[in-house]
């Protein structure tokens, strides 16, 4: 008995030090936090010859187009930095390659089946579409933040000969290409060194930066020192309940997120007998609820957006243009209807990108090839069949969750007075609670592997002491 308690206390003693006997993790969680504090410092760094006239932050909140950018490049966007674009070209060439790669071009659908080395190829297309992607965003957004007169040039015409119209649209969006490149540098970095996916991390690092301004400003927005007593406690109760609301609306997304449907299956040859039926470790196939994750969502923000940044820069010449009109009505998020086809599209793309993420016709041909079925499903067609309703019925679920929680900011400015930027909800919230999960799991798989290798390390030390031991013996 008193072999089993030490045995014990010293397991426990074992794992309260894990931590921090762990130095390969506390390298990775270290170097993450270096990689997010100097891509914080270059948010600062503002593109040379560029007098910035307000914060891009206050633009970026009436604005979709530079409101996606701000979101999905890290938050740099604010005092137009060289890494003002982040990896939001990266991600929209990602997205496009993700759905080129299934079955639309035979040699890229043979790359995402041929493995790490397929991936690799898919990786360095993905990169190569990022530049003209990258010039592209880079011209719209100078030549939109110009419009709005949030910068200026430093040197003009009457300092050189060219002019500025050469050095708005050729350095400007050259520079900006560089620090989106260096930004994907960094995430390759962060994927190797790092913990988790690294572009995720670089999105989740400007959203949580962004975290406590949201916060402060909202508080500020309802509570003012000069109202009156009973103004000021109404408007602490307002920013109460929003905090509740906010912390109630992270809880329905983390829920919401991990849900899944665990489908039994079994292998050819064993038996599920009464005693195993109710066994919790047996096999099964995970599907999860919101298997199309937050790529929708940010699809549908890009489909969107687009037009509508086109006629905000016809506006300031052509107010009164048919097209002007009809994305000003139909498309804005400051319109129900605009809201609506948001939405909808949210809930379309949902469907699209689940069939893309899960595909039934290859599990069951993988099922079949390793003697695994269903219970009370025929192998083959029967099973596909199976596989594809049940994804089609996750798939409603989903959908209406990442339509609820991407519209729901809109909503709320449209009910109440404040400001879409701090409403709750939006794509930024799914972002930050799914790379944060992922990032958990990264964290527990590394703590399990260790641990595993220490076993293993010892019950190999053990056994040499053992064949030394009985080596004297004899």
């Amino acid at each position: 008995m008193k072999k089993l308690k030490n045995k014990k206390n010293t397991n426990l003693e074992f794992e309260d030090n894990f931590f921090v006997k762990n130095k390969d993790l506390i390298k990775r969680v270290a170097f993450t936090l270096f990689i997010l504090f100097i891509i914080r410092l270059g948010s600062y760094l503002t593109v040379p010859g560029i007098i910035v006239n307000t914060d891009l932050n206050d633009l970026s909140s009436e604005n979709q187009f530079f409101a996606l950018i701000s979101m999905l490049g890290g938050g740099t966007l604010g005092k137009f930095s060289i890494l003002a674009l982040g990896v939001s070209p990266y991600i929209t060439a990602s997205i496009i390659v993700q759905l080129l790669s299934t079955d639309v071009i035979p040699v890229m659908s043979r790359w995402a089946k041929s493995g790490d080395k397929g991936r690799k190829k898919l990786d360095n297309v993905t990169k190569i579409l990022t530049i003209p992607f990258a010039l592209a965003q880079g011209v719209a957004t100078i030549f939109t933040v110009a419009q709005n007169g949030a910068i200026t040039p430093k040197w003009t015409s009457a300092d050189y000969g060219a002019g500025p119209p050469i050095f708005y649209y050729i350095l400007v969006p050259c520079i900006l290409l560089a620090g989106t490149m260096f930004m994907l540098w960094l995430a390759d970095q962060l994927s190797i060194k790092g913990l988790g996916n690294g572009v995720s991390l670089i999105i989740f690092g400007g959203i949580v930066a962004k975290l406590p301004y949201s916060i402060v400003t909202t508080f500020n927005f309802w509570v003012s020192p000069t109202e009156q007593p009973n103004v000021i406690f109404d408007g602490f109760l307002k920013f109460f309940v929003y905090m509740v609301m906010f912390v109630l609306v992270i809880l329905f997304v983390v829920i919401l997120n991990e849900s899944e449907r665990k489908i039994p299956i079994q292998q050819t040859g064993s038996s599920l007998t009464a005693s195993n039926s109710y066994n919790k470790n047996k096999p099964y196939l995970p599907l999860r609820i919101n298997c199309a994750g937050v790529i929708p969502v940010i699809f549908a923000s890009a489909l969107i957006s687009a037009p509508v940044t086109i006629a905000q820069i016809i506006q300031t010449t052509n107010p009164d243009n048919g097209f002007v009109t009809f994305c000003n009505t139909f498309l804005s998020f400051s319109t129900w209807w605009g809201i609506g086809v948001y939405g909808l599209l949210t809930i379309l793309f949902t469907f699209l990108y689940s069939q893309i993420q899960i595909n039934p016709e290859k599990i069951s041909d993988n099922f079949q090839k390793s003697g695994t079925f269903i219970p009370g499903v025929k192998p083959g067609k029967e099973t596909e069949k199976y596989l594809k309703s049940t994804v089609f019925r996750l798939s409603i679920i989903g959908s209406l969750f990442l339509t609820s929680i991407a519209i729901l900011p809109y909503v709320i400015a449209k009910l109440t007075n404040l400001p879409s930027a701090l409403a709750i909800g939006g794509t930024g919230l799914i972002i930050m609670v799914s790379v944060a999960l992922q990032t958990v799991r990264q964290i527990q798989g590394r703590l399990v592997q260790h641990s595993f290798i220490n076993k293993r390390k010892q019950i190999v030390s053990n056994s040499k002491t053992k064949n030394k031991e009985m080596s004297h013996i004899w």
